[in-house]
């Protein structure tokens, strides 16, 4: 009989995420993804007492941070 695959493997796949993964996931600490959530900027979702952030939010999250990208010319 074939071994089955796990259907999510990692926290990459995961469609919602703790506020540890979603620091890892996004490259920020976690402390500043309680501020953004605490300022309302990230959008959480509650089960019970777990805090979870689906990646459709935290992606547009991260689109709505200011383009440094300008900053950068001289």
């Amino acid at each position: 009989m074939p071994k089955r695959e796990p259907m999510l493997g990692n926290a990459s796949e995961k469609l919602a995420l703790t506020v540890p993964e979603a620091a890892a996931l996004s490259s920020l600490g976690q402390t500043s993804i309680y501020k953004a959530i605490k300022e309302g900027r990230l959008r959480i979702r509650k089960y019970g007492t777990r805090t979870i952030i689906t990646r459709a939010d935290l992606a547009s999250f991260l689109e709505s941070l200011p383009d440094a990208t300008k900053q950068l010319e001289p």
